[in-house]
């Protein structure tokens, strides 16, 4: 019994724990986001974080397992996971429909509320600033569940969730301002 690789490191066991972990994440985040939908950033964040954050953990343990115990690495066509995730982050829409032209807080101003005052446009700024940041950082997520994912498989197929959730919490923070700017309030 002393030779019996851990948990993640077995091949049955592996693929039914990160077919339970990748498929309830992608099913927290769809949750998640159609619940958090017009909420506080200081609810939608975490309710969008949390689920990539333990998936992250499943990987991450995933990966020390299978490296720590010498088990035969995870196929390549397990890469397919990462395709679908760099797929995902490019493909799902960040900017609200209304804002889809916007290219710059002034822009944004103009669109949603007729002219660019300065609160305005520090808000669009702000805005938009985090949009980009969360944007990228989910980027460099699934880049690094890249780096994983020869020794994690969990890591491979989570990055698709992760991809969705950094789109999502990308896209909340343009839906809030619109929804919660009012020109002089």
């Amino acid at each position: 019994m002393g030779d019996y690789p851990p948990l993640l490191a077995r091949p049955f066991e592996a693929g039914v724990a990160g077919w339970a972990v990748v498929f309830g994440v992608g099913i927290v985040e769809l949750i998640a986001g159609t619940v958090t939908n017009q909420m506080p950033m200081s609810v939608a964040a975490p309710a969008l974080i949390a689920p990539v954050v333990i998936a992250a953990g499943f990987a991450l343990v995933q990966w020390q397992q299978v490296r720590s115990s010498g088990a035969e690495p995870a196929n390549w066509w397990h890469l397919v996971g990462i395709a679908g995730a760099l797929f995902t982050w490019l493909v799902v829409p960040t900017n609200p429909g209304i804002l889809a032209p916007a290219g710059s807080s002034r822009t944004a101003c103009e669109i949603v509320f007729g002219q660019p005052t300065a609160e305005c446009l520090a808000r669009a700024t702000r805005a938009m600033d985090y949009h980009n940041l969360v944007w990228w950082l989910t980027g460099a997520l699934v880049l690094g569940a890249a780096l994983l994912a020869r020794r994690s498989r969990i890591a491979a197929w989570a990055a698709i969730p992760a991809a969705f959730a950094g789109c999502l919490l990308a896209a909340h923070f343009l839906e809030l301002f619109i929804l919660h700017y009012r020109p002089g309030g």
